[in-house]
């Protein structure tokens, strides 16, 4: 729960006012059982992709 909460803060962060809770939402829970590690890979690589919008 926590590892989830902090990546949600630091997209909210990163995106600002382009974070969009249900692509967030997506992105981790449409990658199905992965391991925290490669949870972050994932969130990290979606909000690079947000950013650029």
């Amino acid at each position: 729960y926590r590892e989830i909460t902090s990546l949600r803060a630091r997209a909210t962060a990163a995106l600002g006012p382009r974070f969009d809770i249900r692509a967030f939402h997506d992105t981790v829970l449409g990658r199905g059982g992965v391991t925290l590690p490669m949870l972050r890979e994932q969130v990290d690589q979606w909000i690079q992709v947000e950013s650029k919008k």
